[in-house]
């Protein structure tokens, strides 16, 4: 059984999502909508970031989606506000990440995310609901998701922002893994691993995806599997560049979109 899925984020970052299910090779059409020009959202206001968001859920509801599949930390951490409003079922991207880092058993963790994420206290909530003996140290990043999602044009900036980052976690806590808590961190992970090859960073874009096929296979009755012989497909629609787009889809290998079509600012 074929599925059609939308995935959302302020940007680019969730194209480590789109990664991870094409490379799944799951029968879907995916409809991925970038709102770039109004990103970052973690620096934004809670009802600024709904606001921007229910637009983003508004057209993908008019796609006639069967799930959305929010990969965007920020935004994640308003999803109590989100579900109400949504007339198909949402995927967080945190709840999946919180359940990883509880089962690892280890007693402290980093969290690397936006300035909203680390403040929500979202991740270390669920954690400790799960799994009272872990902490979670955050380090909030205000400049890193807009400097990757600017085509990693300039990565001297980058690898200055993330090596402060790792400084400011070891002042925090010694800790042996940290989850990448914004979507767009992944696309550099050459960088994190060059600069601290002895931390484990966590992409959390596998761990949506399975919680994506999950939600598909009991609502569906039939996962939408490898063994179908078709081919996912992927749509984009963005207020950005369609040119980065490409360049950041070049950098994850995956497969040339069928569409990159305009979302208004």
């Amino acid at each position: 059984m074929r599925h059609t899925i939308g995935i959302i984020d302020s940007g680019m970052g969730g194209l480590t999502v789109v990664r991870s299910l094409v490379s799944e090779g799951a029968s879907l059409d995916i409809v991925y909508v970038g709102d770039n020009a109004n990103m970052p959202y973690g620096n934004r206001p809670a009802a600024e970031i709904v606001s921007l968001t229910m637009r983003m859920l508004d057209l993908l509801s008019e796609r006639e989606v069967e799930a959305v599949a929010i990969a965007c930390n920020t935004i994640s951490a308003t999803v109590g506000q989100l579900r109400p409003l949504s007339k198909v079922p949402l995927v967080d991207i945190i709840s999946p990440a919180a359940e990883a880092l509880a089962r690892r058993g280890e007693p402290d963790v980093g969290l690397f995310a936006t300035e909203f994420t680390v403040k929500s206290g979202l991740h270390a909530k669920r954690v400790r609901e799960l799994n009272p003996a872990v902490r979670v140290h955050g380090v909030p990043s205000p400049r890193l998701a807009a400097l990757i999602d600017g085509a990693i044009g300039d990565e001297k900036a980058i690898r200055d922002e993330i090596a402060s980052m790792l400084e400011k976690l070891a002042a925090l806590h010694p800790v042996k893994t940290v989850l990448l808590g914004c979507t767009h961190y992944p696309i550099v992970m050459e960088i994190f691993k060059s600069l601290a090859p002895d931390i484990e960073f966590i992409d959390p874009a596998d761990l949506q995806a399975d919680a994506v096929m999950r939600l598909l296979s009991h609502d569906g009755g039939e996962a939408p599997g490898a063994a179908h012989a078709d081919a996912p497909s992927l749509d984009i629609v963005t207020s950005g560049a369609p040119e980065s787009y490409r360049l950041i889809m070049k950098r994850l290998r995956i497969p040339k979109a069928r569409s990159i079509s305009r979302l208004e600012a």
